[in-house]
């Protein structure tokens, strides 16, 4: 095998729309024919973008799930694509419609039509990271050998990420988009706002209230406020209590040394002017376009326009959100996928913590209650004596988990899983992959083999990433 094609599928159930993007996914054999096979996604083409349109709901708390489905099969009949022929896929539900009563099981039902491996998700930093790299930020990072800030503006949350060299740094997501106010068809009568858009009103000293009505001067304040909270986020000007309020869950760094700036998702279409009639979806999405476009964000001509905006997330998961393991793994009565393992994460980068191996890996076990994958650093070049020294040490502690799901860096799992298969009875299920790096607090989606069974598809769902270091 020199060459796979697999075809994957993205769909993203945003605040304002719901977005469904194709892509045709590259394997290649890049070794040469003499060595180890080195299987890696080498090319990544997007098919065919379906049309936007409106998230349905059935009230402000409940997804309309049998409107969706059919907006998601759609989707599948103009791209001429049957469920069947997927093999990757991903299922995001992203800003406020994360929030609403049955938002698990609309994706768990939607799962269906994304093929056997798919992850559905929602928190905030995944959406950050996918975000940035479908727009094409991670890839500007590298390119202009600067660190670069990607803000996705949905409707409901701003997901940031920052990248350095193609590689997140840190993240942070704040409780602002372009749906939080929404108006009648006038654009002026209020129809709906949420806390966060009360909050926001509260501190530029207007009062909300439905059925009222909000003069244009207004609507450019209110803009202008939430333009400032996203220049505080980015360091651009000091931190006050409004932006405080309207974190989600963790934040940037106080200056994250952003030398350049991305605007992705719906709202950047309005920042940019790319938008043909933005004016459609009765909300703030367009003021605060025009007001970011003439914020601190464009001084010192700072802000680049990334590949994607509205689409940015949706490629992002359908494309970027999946790596696959080494060719060196072995795996034995697993049945696949493998969705929503957290990771444990054991200290092992020497020969020197084998002895400890057993008791680290009992610790992780406990803290997890056993539901985990077991992720080691490993060694680069162990000799058999390690390889059987410490397959014995993860044998014996590993004996009541099932499946036994063991995760390392260095290439080094199909050595270890043919010892592991040795020390436990035959017909014991055991998965021993390499190639993949993973944090504390990650959580991993593992699919169907590859390549004749030479590789497996990785979906690494990072939580949270270190502060040192759409309007969809």
């Amino acid at each position: 095998m020199r060459e796979e094609q697999l075809l994957s599928v993205g769909i993203d159930i945003g605040t304002s729309t719901t977005q469904c993007v194709f892509s045709l996914l590259t394997l290649s054999n890049t070794a040469s024919a003499f060595s180890v096979p080195r299987i890696r996604i080498t090319e990544k083409k997007i098919l065919y973008r379906a049309p936007l349109v409106l998230t349905p709901l059935l009230n402000s708390d409940t997804i309309d799930a049998p409107a969706l489905e059919t907006i998601v099969r759609e989707a599948y009949r103009l791209a001429g694509i049957s469920p069947t022929e997927i093999r990757l896929g991903a299922v995001i539900i992203t800003g406020e419609t994360a929030r609403k009563a049955n938002a698990r099981a609309v994706t768990e039902a939607l799962s269906q039509l994304a093929g056997d491996f798919v992850v559905a998700t929602a928190g905030p930093s995944l959406e950050s990271i996918l975000a940035g790299r479908g727009s094409g930020a991670a890839d500007l990072s590298v390119h202009r050998g600067r660190r670069v800030l990607n803000l996705d503006i949905g409707g409901g949350t701003t997901n940031m990420a920052l990248f350095s060299g193609g590689s997140p740094v840190a993240d942070g997501c704040l409780n602002l988009g372009g749906r939080l106010l929404r108006f009648h068809p006038d654009r002026h009568t209020v129809l709906s706002f949420t806390p966060a858009m009360e909050q926001i009103a509260l501190d530029s000293g207007i009062r909300l209230r439905e059925g009222a009505s909000l003069s244009d001067a207004e609507q450019e304040h209110l803009a202008e406020r939430m333009a400032q909270v996203l220049e505080e986020a980015a360091g651009l000007r000091p931190r006050t209590a409004l932006y405080h309020a309207l974190v989600v869950e963790h934040e940037l760094p106080d200056q994250p040394e952003a030398e350049l700036f991305t605007f992705s998702g719906g709202v950047a279409d309005c920042i940019y002017n790319l938008s043909g009639d933005s004016s459609r979806f009765c909300d703030m999405g367009e003021a605060l376009g025009r007001a970011l476009a003439r914020s601190r964000f464009f001084e010192q001509q700072r802000v680049l326009r990334p590949a994607e905006t509205i689409h940015a997330t949706v490629i992002g998961a359908g494309a970027y959100s999946v790596t696959v393991s080494g060719s060196t793994i072995q795996f034995s009565d697993i049945h696949f996928p493998l969705p929503s393992l957290p990771v444990a994460n054991v200290p092992f980068s020497s020969a020197e913590d084998i002895p400890e191996l057993a008791a680290a890996i009992r610790n992780q076990l406990r803290i997890f209650d056993g539901e985990c994958a077991l992720y080691m650093q490993g060694i680069a070049n162990p000799s058999w004596g390690d390889i059987t020294a410490v397959a014995k040490e993860i044998a014996e502690a590993m004996q009541p988990c099932n499946p036994k799901v063991l995760i390392l860096r260095e290439d080094m799992a199909k050595a270890l899983g043919q010892a592991l298969s040795r020390c436990w009875p035959k017909g014991t299920p055991f998965l021993c992959l390499d190639g993949i790096e993973l944090m504390y607090g990650d959580t991993v989606d593992i699919g169907e083999p590859l390549s004749g069974g030479r590789v497996v598809p990785v979906i690494v769902k990072t939580l949270a990433f270190s502060q040192d270091t759409g309007r969809n």
